[in-house]
């Protein structure tokens, strides 16, 4: 069989009517094929009388409500693709399902169980947050690196807030008129020491961005968002990889370990970032986040340790206030701060892979959605045991891909649970950092990779010194989870890196100017004088080869010869080359390309080089 043959056939036909200028609506496509067949619960909301419990089946596209008094199913209907959160009206009259894949937000009437009308907004609806009177919805559009405002009594987005890269969840704290936003992504080129994703805050009197920063050097994957009742306070969960440390071992979190950072809302300012690990157990891949009605505790689901995690909010300031200024910088390495002052606890959620949270109003109850268990369980929160679990359908065997899917995401497989796979390659991706792995010898990092289409496109590794993806995912559980594979967890993650699916870029869906733009720079790419196509022909969109394009950088040992890399989902890829210098794609065929030697691309007019990014960008 080729590797062409191999390739899923949606891609495929998007792929060719792309490089032939036509056709160039967005496919929406359907669930990746490990995921086929399951509820994968993922946003969890509670009505504000606490009559219901609704739940998005992410998989299944479905929408769950659950009676919280019999803890039973009492009603399921359909959704537009992918449903990823869900927000709940003040009055509770109506739901709002941020619809990832659909690109859209659908409105439920709770009452009838019919989906209305389906709002437009951004590509990747992902995370949202109402305001207290109803009337705004905002709504975090990861792949258009955007904020949409909806006016919810038109059902109508109004406006565009432009953020950093990848919002995924939001926050809003109505007392300072501030929506804060999570960019899960760091934007910049990985030589830059302080590389780190951003807090966002969004002034929402006047829709424009406030303030924009960093969280401490390698902070990433940015997920939970909320805000303190009062408003006074945000805090956000997410990882912090020591990118800028050869990965040699992993004990005492090494690689990567897993944060909470508090914003103070008042000065704009980021108050600490703490650890929520503990001295030789991580808390691996914190997901949801959500904060007691009094404002006494947060609560953290632990999506790759299987476990939810509740901090005692008053203590936590209290250290935190105790401690110099000078020296809050340095809490970003102290794995027992919140440990040896009792302020945090964990336990076991009694499913597989916990992601949204849900607080009954009075507080005492925790629905957690467990993404590969299908069900939602239901969590005292007073000493966080499990008093009971919702299975959202019957159960289903993991097939192998859907096997590898969990153990892609489970710390479980990993030496001390610091991390999982996806830790560094969210959504199969990679994290935007520059990692010196044992692979080819220490001194010389290397921008991490998608693993989309890694299986029909070998060599692996920027050097092409993994022959095959499966030879890559046996060395990654060893050297980087620092765990002996058997062949069946092997061939389980291959089977779910083989069912990964290439999302269209939502340049795709542009006017006929931004269209025209695409087809102008095929035109280019296919130019022989220009030599694009040369290394990068289709359908893989590259030569399989390994080439010395004059990409080498000071960090580089031995020769400049790397691995041509597909170029499809270009636009979720950033930065660029084998190092992570060229933060756009306009970087690598200006600044990172002075001798022509990856592409004769020096002689385009400015415009031309528009015109090529824009095409490169829509494969």
């Amino acid at each position: 069989m080729s590797r062409s043959s191999r390739l899923p056939m949606s891609w495929i036909l998007l792929s060719a009517t792309t490089a032939l200028g036509v056709a160039l609506a967005p496919m929406i496509g359907s669930a990746a094929p490990s995921s086929a067949g399951y509820t994968s619960p993922l946003g969890i909301a509670v009505a504000p009388d606490g009559s219901a419990v609704y739940v998005a089946e992410h998989t299944a596209d479905k929408l769950a409500v659950i009676d919280p008094v019999s803890e039973t199913i009492t009603r399921t209907l359909g959704l537009p693709k992918g449903p990823a959160q869900i927000v709940v009206a003040p009055d509770g009259k109506r739901l709002y399902v941020s619809c990832a894949k659909a690109g859209v937000v659908a409105v439920v009437d709770p009452a009838t169980g019919r989906v209305g009308k389906e709002i437009k907004v951004g590509a990747w609806p992902w995370g949202m947050a109402l305001s207290g009177d109803g009337g705004k919805l905002y709504v975090c559009n990861r792949f258009t690196n955007d904020v949409s405002v909806v006016d919810t009594s038109e059902q109508v987005e109004t406006s565009r807030i432009p953020v950093v890269r990848e919002p995924g969840f939001c926050a809003l704290s109505e007392s300072t008129s501030t929506l804060v936003v999570g960019n899960m992504l760091a934007l910049g080129s990985d030589h830059d020491p302080k590389l780190a994703a951003e807090i966002t805050l969004i002034d929402t009197t006047s829709a424009t961005v406030s303030k924009s920063f960093r969280l401490p050097s390698g902070c990433n994957e940015v997920t939970g968002v909320c805000c303190s009742p009062d408003g006074k306070w945000a805090y956000a969960v997410h990882l912090l990889s020591r990118f800028l440390i050869p990965p040699t071992q992993i004990e005492r979190g090494w690689i990567n370990t897993n944060a909470l950072s508090v914003i103070d809302l008042t000065t704009k300012e980021l108050l600490a970032t703490v650890l929520i690990d503990d001295l030789t157990l991580g808390a691996a891949n914190p997901y949801g986040l959500t904060i007691s009605p009094d404002g006494a505790a947060l609560f953290i689901s632990l999506r790759g340790s299987h476990q939810v995690m509740t901090v005692d909010v008053p203590g936590l300031h209290r250290i935190i206030d105790e401690t110099p200024v000078e020296q809050r910088p340095a809490l970003a390495n102290d794995l027992t701060f919140l440990y040896r002052n009792g302020v945090k606890k964990r336990a076991d959620v009694g499913g597989l892979g916990p992601t949204g949270l849900a607080l009954f109003p009075d507080g005492k109850r925790l629905f957690v959605a467990d993404y590969f268990s299908g069900a939602v369980s239901v969590v005292r929160t007073r000493d966080l045991k499990v008093t009971g679990s919702v299975p959202l359908g019957d159960p289903q065997e993991m097939t192998p891909a859907r096997k590898g899917e969990f153990l892609f995401h489970d710390a479980k497989s990993c030496m001390q649970e610091w991390q999982s796979c996806s830790s560094c390659h969210l959504d199969g991706r990679a994290d935007a950092l520059m990692w010196d792995l044992l692979n080819d010898g220490l001194g010389n990092p290397k921008n991490a990779k998608s693993l989309v289409l890694s299986g029909v496109t070998p060599p692996v590794m920027a050097h092409g010194v993994r022959a095959d993806m499966r030879t890559a995912v046996e060395a990654g559980f060893r050297y980087i989870l620092f765990r002996e594979p058997s062949n069946e967890m092997i061939d389980s993650v291959e089977a779910y890196i083989n069912s990964l699916e290439p999302e269209p870029n939502p340049i795709l869906s542009m006017g006929p100017e931004r269209r025209a733009s695409i087809e102008r720079g095929r035109k280019l790419f296919d130019d022989p004088e220009v030599g694009c196509s040369k290394c990068h022909p289709r359908p893989l969109w590259t030569d399989l080869q390994i080439t010395d394009v004059g990409t080498a950088s000071k960090y580089d040992r031995g020769d400049g010869n790397f691995d041509t890399p597909t170029l499809v989902e270009l636009y979720r890829t950033a930065p660029y080359l084998h190092d992570g210098t060229a933060v756009t794609l306009s970087d690598v065929l200006t600044t990172r390309n002075p001798e022509d030697k990856h592409g004769h691309t020096s002689k385009l007019s400015e415009e031309q080089i528009d015109d090529l990014v824009a095409f490169l960008l829509s494969l």
